[in-house]
């Protein structure tokens, strides 16, 4: 899990993703988003989870809160649910295959 945890690290550091609900559906919508991150605590997952899927964009549940999420996203407040538009030096899309 830590890899996985460092991979998204160097994603938001190098690449660009979109943080919230909102701008990852938005995402979803306009087919930018290679991967959504969510974190378990998450108020509309299951609504970012049946979009995605319908899209066959991978999933990844994040297994902490948004807080957690957050601090790996080195933000001051919570982030539920991220996309990843393009991971940058990152190998997060490959590790989660």
């Amino acid at each position: 899990m830590s890899e996985v945890i460092n991979s998204l690290k160097v994603a938001v550091q190098t690449g660009r993703v979109v943080l919230g609900e909102k701008g990852t559906l938005k995402g979803l919508a306009k087919r930018s988003v290679k991967l959504v991150v969510v974190s378990s605590t998450a108020p509309n997952s299951k609504r970012l989870v049946e979009e995605a899927k319908k899209l066959a964009v991978k999933v990844y549940e994040f297994p902490g809160s948004g807080w957690d999420l957050a601090a790996v996203c080195t933000r001051g407040h919570v982030v539920s649910a991220l996309g990843v538009v393009d991971p940058g030096e990152s190998d997060i899309l490959s590790k989660l295959q």
